[in-house]
């Protein structure tokens, strides 16, 4: 089985694959999918675009997926991305979600190195409050 070429960006943007969105740039890219920032064609909302690569998926992770979906759907916190959309084209499932400029705390640890005290009881606080919803 050889690996999946990585098409490029105007490929991708001008194909009817992705709905209304036009693709600005990639923003990472794991073993199961890829995540692009992406604007809305109406509104110009600015997104990310998470494609989702189904044939690279086994029935565990599939099942995974879906739990991710119906979390993100039902979350409605301000601490967690919201799922906007989410359609399949082409053997993706592409999740639609709202576009945090920040990244996630991964990044975050890896720009500015060790979590001053302070900082982390903010994330501490963000977390639990968020747990505490449910």
């Amino acid at each position: 089985m050889e690996p999946e070429s990585k098409p490029s960006l105007s490929e991708l943007s001008s194909t009817a694959a992705l709905g209304d969105y036009v693709l600005i740039s990639e923003v990472g890219e794991g073993s199961f999918s890829r995540v692009w920032k992406a604007v809305h064609r109406e509104s110009g909302e600015v997104v990310a675009l998470k494609q989702v690569f189904l044939s690279r998926l086994n029935m565990h992770l599939k099942n995974c997926l879906d739990c991710e979906i119906k979390f993100l759907s039902s979350a409605c916190h301000p601490n967690i991305v919201r799922l906007l959309e989410a359609f399949q084209n082409e053997g993706c499932i592409f999740l639609v979600l709202e576009f945090c400029n920040g990244g996630n705390l991964a990044a975050y640890i890896r720009q500015h190195g060790r979590v001053q005290e302070q900082i982390a009881r903010k994330f501490m606080q963000q977390l639990g409050s968020f747990l505490f919803s449910f």
